[in-house]
């Protein structure tokens, strides 16, 4: 294999698992070589495959990786682009939460370090903050999130924050987890209005405020979130918590066969998910449906996920919402 010719090539590829698989050979075949450049690039591509394709554990090692390079010497040296690499930082924090193996300790530390790369560069805190924020939400500690989200809306941002669509979203996601649906309605109505995209927006959107509309008692608005929204993540791994947002309205919304037809459709999936709390969502959202004897293994494999994420959580968010289905 001729590595860095390949290197050339395979940015052009659609996001593949053979894509996925040939990443993980050039890695192989840059560090071996001792090509730390290469190695970088390579792992670069591969967390933003690994975001489309759902390989969740594969991109925060790809990225991890990168974070300690960026320790080990100048980061000048490995050209590695200060704002790109925050903003993957900001999004590894975000998510980190979202494995049940680690620890709440591992977490608080990697976001001090997140917030510390920031001030050492002088840049905005305001991602800091909305990774808190987020973590503290996918960890249930609701009184943290509520914390953390009025730093960040209050914090300045700078060239570091990316798409708006992106922030009015991820505000539509706090506030629809706070069970705020007025508020998310409000954010939401451009993105929905407007058709505004951006990578998993409006597939986000439509999913969240399936839900939202029909706690808000419009029922045609919801159901059109339906409508719109499960095409876009049916059967798309990076995509399974819209898609266990989803099946709970039809479950809300007593449409059985519909949400059976759901869960069939993507239940194979998830059970090869990387990601435990994607995992976790999914599997609480289908409970109801479950038939306690000929689907025992996917009850015990609830109670037992929802046992893991809050034993880690150190609180009971997880087996509080479990009840509520």
């Amino acid at each position: 294999m001729n590595y860095l010719q390949d290197l050339e090539t395979v940015w052009k590829m659609a996001d593949t698992s053979e894509k996925v698989n040939l990443l993980e050979q050039l890695i192989t075949a840059a560090d071996k070589c001792k090509d730390v450049p290469s190695g970088i690039y390579a792992r670069d591509l591969l967390v933003e495959t690994c975001l489309t394709m759902g390989f969740s554990k594969k991109q925060l090692q790809a990225f991890y990786w990168i974070i300690k390079k960026w320790e080990d010497a100048d980061n000048d040296v490995y050209y590695i682009d200060t704002e790109d690499f925050l903003w993957k930082y900001t999004w590894f924090g975000e998510r980190v939460p979202t494995f049940e193996d680690v620890s709440k300790t591992q977490i608080d530390s990697l976001l001090n370090d997140l917030k510390l790369k920031h001030e050492q560069k002088n840049y905005s805190l305001r991602p800091c903050y909305k990774a808190s924020t987020f973590a503290a939400m996918r960890m249930g500690e609701v009184a943290e999130a509520q914390k953390r989200f009025k730093q960040w809306i209050s914090t300045e941002a700078d060239l570091s924050n990316h798409c708006p669509i992106c922030e009015a979203q991820n505000q539509v996601y706090y506030y629809f987890f706070m069970n705020d649906f007025k508020n998310a309605k409000k954010m939401a109505q451009p993105i929905i209005e407007e058709m505004q995209c951006c990578h998993e927006i409006p597939h986000q959107t439509y999913a969240m405020m399936s839900l939202a509309y029909w706690e808000l008692g419009e029922k045609e608005k919801a159901q059109e979130c339906f409508d719109k929204g499960y095409p876009m993540v049916a059967k798309e791994s990076a995509l399974i918590p819209p898609i266990s947002y989803l099946l709970k309205f039809l479950i809300k919304t007593s449409q059985l066969e519909k949400a059976r037809e759901v869960l069939n459709t993507n239940k194979e999936m998830v059970l090869k998910s990387e990601n435990g709390l994607d995992q976790l969502l999914f599997l609480q959202a289908a409970y109801p449906l479950f038939d306690r004897e000929k689907e025992a293994d996917l009850v015990e494999m609830t109670e037992a996920l929802t046992a893991k994420f809050d034993a880690r959580n150190e609180n009971n968010y997880y087996q509080n919402l479990l009840e509520s289905y």
